[in-house]
């Protein structure tokens, strides 16, 4: 298992970076070069207020042509389990990925705050990612804990990298990228 945690600062207030995040996603991912897309599948709200969203993030890479029938699978994808909480500004997540999910499992918390005396936001972040040994039929026991720390440790890099571009795509969306928020997304 890997944990890790990050965190960043970004020059929009905290109630517009927490509500770009949370309401705004798929406009968020149409910023990101290595997301293709990201649909919303449930958004539900719970009576003490949490929001619950499960959101379906698609790659644009795919799975390399070797890995394709090891893992059965072409598209890469993952499902975004999320639980927001206005009055912490905290989300706490679960990503679930298509492929080999019964031996994933990664969770963990967002934190917005303010910052720069009401003009910023930090954003805090902390996971785990565990990869359960047997993922891969007919490799040489002896080889498998090398290959698990080798994924988590990429994975767990990864994770924090990305949710950084969010982070900052959020914030060139707020910020209009020197125009109006409805222009033409950047690819």
């Amino acid at each position: 298992m890997r944990e890790f945690k990050s965190f960043m600062m970004i020059r929009q207030p905290v109630d517009a970076v927490w509500a770009v995040m949370r309401d705004r996603l798929p406009e968020v991912a149409m910023r990101l070069d290595d997301v293709d897309r990201i649909d919303v599948l449930e958004r539900t709200t719970s009576p003490d207020g949490a929001l619950y969203l499960v959101n379906r993030w698609k790659a644009r890479q795919k799975v390399p042509a070797p890995l394709q029938a090891i893992l059965g699978a072409v598209d890469i994808d993952w499902l975004d389990r999320a639980r927001w909480l206005d009055s912490t500004r905290r989300c706490e997540w679960s990503i679930q990925p298509s492929v080999l999910s019964e031996y994933v499992r990664c969770d963990g918390f967002t934190r917005y705050d303010p910052a720069m005396s009401g003009r910023g936001t930090r954003v805090t972040f902390e996971g785990k990612f565990d990869l359960r040994p047997g993922f891969l039929a007919g490799m040489p026991s002896m080889l498998e804990p090398l290959v698990v720390d080798f994924v988590e440790s990429i994975v767990s890099s990864l994770i924090p990298r990305n949710l950084a571009r969010a982070i900052t795509a959020a914030g060139d969306l707020l910020a209009g990228s020197g125009s109006e928020l409805d222009a033409q997304p950047r690819r």
